[in-house]
């Protein structure tokens, strides 16, 4: 069974990434791919208790001080320096009747429409909308697990 997400973050920096900051794990994509601006990843924190059960991502013309009513968030611009729409990643958690959301993914491709992939929901936000660059489509899963980070050290002998 797949473990659902727990918590949501955003990692913001001036440099490629994502940086490794236990307990997190990120999103390699940056939301801000092809546009440039700040390189922000989405980060997550599996777990069993008050799980998310729904995200969306919001599009606005102008930067915004709070989450729309009755969801989470960071505050946290994904599009950050580079231009375009305001867009933000917001949340609720432990909704009744909700399935936990257990996986997400961020697709960047030339397809102005998000295509179908398999055990996923599309979001139909576009995370580079008025930036510029390629379509960047978020999704979600009820039912995939995240992918395990494999951690390696490497020493020179």
């Amino acid at each position: 069974m797949a473990v659902p997400i727990q918590q949501l973050t955003n990692h913001v920096d001036d440099s490629v990434g994502p940086k490794y900051q236990p307990p997190w794990e990120f999103l390699p994509t940056d939301t801000n791919t092809g546009v440039g601006g700040k390189y922000i990843y989405i980060g997550y924190i599996l777990g069993d208790s008050n799980p998310v059960t729904s995200i969306n991502f919001v599009a606005y013309n102008e930067q915004q001080s709070n989450p729309p009513s009755g969801w989470q968030w960071t505050g946290q611009d994904l599009k950050q320096g580079a231009g375009g729409k305001y867009i933000y990643m917001v949340w609720k958690i432990g909704e009744t009747g909700n399935k936990p959301i257990t996986a997400l993914q961020l697709l960047v491709t030339n397809q102005s429409t998000p295509p179908a992939i398999t055990g996923y929901t599309s979001i139909n936000q576009d995370l580079n909308q008025g930036a510029g660059g390629p379509y960047i489509w978020p999704y979600y899963s009820t039912t995939i697990s995240m992918q395990k980070k494999v951690e390696a050290i490497l020493t020179k002998t």
